[in-house]
């Protein structure tokens, strides 16, 4: 089991990342909602630089935008600052295009957008729309070293239903949900693993994140304090950021309070044969 952070970016948010990466946490991930939030990626940059082992992530990635070609290109400079610590959350869009006045993206043009960015990072020649004509685009000189196409970049997709539950299995992504209690977790991670299942993989292999809002306790607070209740809501108080994979891995963090549905989907999780 990872611990991990989601960020509202700012241009400071490589303070936080340095901090979670001093606590031990595994990961963070950078909100990409350009009318409320800072750009994701200038705040991921400046966290590659201020730090050495945590994972650097998109959560999540709106595919609307910027190009394919530009999200494959700066993630591809990323992978230069922090190899092999960066990972790609993609989804098709709520805070980011609502604020607009616009809807989700199609699944089916994530689908393409995904195709286009890791046809590139895999240094092929991709053919696809652009301004209404099909065109072909590949990095033109990947070996000199100005972008990394070496290191893998990890896809994560934000699923919520089941056709994107669907999506997620079909490439092999790992999976990303909101959580706001025990029971609606358990509920999210039994029909993503149906899906997983369905397209023939093994449920093991299977990596999830369950997002949850919280609140970081001073020395010696309760979880359900006057304050972390009114920040992170009484739902929230019981629960954690995770993030399941394949090796878990113990951290020093403080553990969230026990209850009979926490217990419950904490040991689903940690049953080999039912790992997400």
């Amino acid at each position: 089991m990872d611990f991990g952070i989601g960020i509202a970016t700012s241009s400071d948010s490589w303070k936080l990342a340095q901090r979670a990466e001093e606590l031990g946490f595994t990961h963070a991930l950078f909100f990409d909602t350009q009318m409320i939030t800072g750009d994701c990626f200038v705040a991921m940059a400046g966290a590659a630089l201020k730090t050495s082992r945590i994972r650097l992530g998109t959560g999540v990635l709106v595919p609307s935008n910027r190009i394919a070609a530009v999200t494959a290109n700066t993630f591809a400079t990323l992978n230069g600052m922090a190899p092999a610590r960066i990972d790609f959350g993609i989804g098709t869009g709520f805070s980011a295009r609502r604020v607009m006045g616009l809807g989700a993206v199609k699944l089916a043009e994530m689908e393409e957008y995904i195709r286009v960015v890791y046809g590139l990072l895999n240094n092929e020649t991709i053919e696809t729309p652009i301004e209404g004509k099909r065109r072909k685009i590949r990095f033109l000189n990947p070996e000199i070293g100005l972008i990394n196409t070496q290191d893998p970049i990890p896809l994560h997709i934000s699923a919520y239903g089941p056709r994107s539950q669907a999506l997620t299995a079909k490439l092999g992504a790992g999976w990303k949900s909101f959580v706001s209690d025990a029971p609606g977790a358990m509920a999210a991670i039994e029909s993503m693993q149906q899906s997983w299942r369905a397209a023939g993989r093994a449920s093991t292999d299977l990596y999830a994140t369950a997002w949850t809002c919280g609140c970081v306790l001073a020395e010696g607070e309760p979880a359900d304090s006057p304050r972390a209740m009114a920040q992170a809501g009484p739902r929230a108080a019981v629960l954690s950021t995770w993030r399941v994979g394949r090796t878990p891995r113990r951290r020093h963090l403080r553990s969230p309070p026990r209850s009979p549905a926490m217990s419950r989907l904490r040991a689903v999780m940690s049953r080999p044969t039912r790992a997400i």
